[in-house]
């Protein structure tokens, strides 16, 4: 790679590679893209054919080196695609031309703006026979995006990612607008960056990608990632090969790491463990983070909790979101806990010891002694490999906990002219039973109905209430007697009932609640 060096008073500068976010709504081709530069097969590899978590690609074109961040388009994923857009010099907004724009494209335009990025516009599938440039560019302009072809100043390229229409052309725009950000580095000072990714490794430990954004890493370098010191004792590049050192705007992969960083962490090299000791002793001290418990109902707000596993760190915070947006006003959501890894037998354990709760596991196996521990104790465990359907599950298991709403229908009024018999029997002479009173009445007002309800209102006060066990009229089994006849009824209350009384009639109705 050509460098150009510039002198500073107190550093020498260089040109770096532009770091280059990708950006748009899901299935709008933008791994294909990276897939056309890299020659593989990322799409077929992701579960669903969406990629779900951060990625980082160096290619190199006419020798000159372009680092890709690949972000997931799917809408659970809005703090990924955040997070590539704070760390990226340039977006590649990619939309569909047979589809034009969708909510997660508005959405990344609004990400764009809010990180102040300079951004080509990628209109893709430009081979379909539903292509329509014209309309994704005069939608772009509802947008306010004018792109250069409408009197704008933000670049656009028609491509085919499938058919390699028109794809050194991106590169190459992509590689002028970098020139013109006038990009740099002082690759001779100790690395600074972010984690774009990270998980844990059955052979290697816990791992982590980092972006370089200035400086050189090398192995043997100690590093201070958020609030933790390590040693990298293991330095690959993108592509998994064994490396010495990385350059500014290098993603890389570092495993062996005695913690587990957040995504979205920043790391600072050091040559020696001392200087990081000294580093990290001289930060200031961190507010103590809010711990997340088994929260109790609040009133009668029932609360769900869940114990999350994920692969990934980018995965395992998108889920964290997403499921908190699944709260509603008759379900709260509660993560006990979250972590990366196989569901184990301590996830079921602490699923035993509290009340409600469902493990949660994203592109996780469940080990076989914690899937017989959760069998045995009816400890529910949702698993699956499309965040979509995981969220869609959990969404399921919500609402079972909703008990369901009474709805009570009025049907009509009744007045006790006469006691047959007060302490039971039945309206045809049967055998007693101690609540059931034979009573008659006229209906005043409505219908009243064999296995309906009826509340006792004696001086205009409800003083009990009980059930419509049997009407008879003139001697003859009845379903329901209307307004102005007379009946005999079983009732079954234990509030005795007098003539003069008024039963108020009425049927309810279970149904279940649907919570906004």
């Amino acid at each position: 790679m050509v460098r150009t060096k510039i002198e500073t008073k107190n550093t020498k500068l260089e040109t770096r590679p532009p770091i280059v976010v990708v950006m748009g709504h899901i299935d709008h081709g933008k791994t294909k893209i990276l897939d056309w530069y890299r020659k593989t097969k990322v799409v077929e590899e992701e579960s669903g054919g969406i990629t779900q978590h951060i990625g980082a690609y160096e290619i190199t074109h006419k020798g000159k080196q372009i680092t890709f961040i690949d972000t997931p388009g799917h809408e659970a994923f809005s703090k990924m695609r955040s997070r590539g857009a704070r760390v990226a010099d340039i977006a590649v907004l990619v939309i569909a031309a047979d589809e034009g724009m969708k909510p997660q494209t508005k959405e990344t335009i609004e990400i764009i703006r809010e990180n102040n990025l300079p951004f080509v516009v990628a209109i893709n599938k430009i081979d379909k026979p539903e292509a329509n440039t014209e309309r994704v560019k005069q939608q772009l302009a509802e947008e306010n995006v004018l792109v250069e072809s409408y009197g704008g100043k933000v670049p656009a390229v028609e491509i085919s990612a499938k058919a390699g229409v028109n794809m050194d052309a991106l590169l190459e725009m992509l590689l002028l607008v970098a020139e013109l950000e006038n990009l740099q580095a002082n690759p001779q000072k100790p690395a600074e960056g972010v984690v774009v990714e990270a998980h844990r490794d059955p052979q290697r430990g816990t791992t982590a990608t980092l972006l370089i954004r200035d400086g050189t890493l090398v192995r043997g370098n100690a590093v201070v990632i958020g609030r933790s010191v390590d040693t990298i004792k293991i330095l690959e590049d993108f592509r998994g090969q064994a490396i010495k050192e990385a350059e500014p705007s290098s993603p890389v992969l570092i495993a062996g790491l005695g913690h587990m960083p957040a995504v979205g962490d920043a790391f600072r090299a050091f040559e020696s463990k001392k200087e990081a000791d000294e580093f990290m002793a001289s930060l200031p001290e961190m507010a103590a983070e809010k711990k997340i418990v088994s929260a109790a109902t609040d009133g009668e707000q029932l609360v769900f909790n869940v114990i999350l596993k994920a692969d990934v760190g980018g995965s395992q915070e998108a889920l964290e979101e997403s499921l908190q947006n699944l709260k509603n006003e008759a379900v709260d959501i509660n993560i006990i806990k979250s972590g990366l890894g196989a569901i184990n037998e301590s996830d079921v354990k602490m699923a035993q010891a509290t009340k409600l709760v469902t493990i949660v596991g994203f592109k996780v196996a469940t080990d076989p002694a914690a899937q017989e521990l959760a069998e045995n104790s009816n400890i529910r465990i949702v698993v699956g490999e499309i965040i979509y359907d995981v969220l869609d599950r959990v969404r399921e298991k919500m609402m079972e906990m909703i008990p369901p709403e009474i709805r009570r229908t009025e049907l009509g009024r009744i007045k006790i002219l006469k006691i047959f018999s007060a302490k039971g029997g039945s309206a045809s002479g049967g055998k007693k039973d101690g609540n059931r009173q034979i009573i008659g009445g006229r209906v005043e007002e409505g219908v009243i109905k064999t296995g309906a309800k009826g509340d006792i209102k004696r001086a205009k006060e409800t003083i009990g209430s009980g059930d419509i066990v049997e009407l008879q009229r003139e001697k003859v089994k009845t379903a329901e007697v209307s307004k102005g006849m007379e009946c005999g009824i079983m009732f079954d209350s234990g509030t005795a009932v007098q003539v003069g009384d008024i039963l108020e009639v009425y049927e309810e109705e279970l149904t279940k609640r649907i919570p906004q």
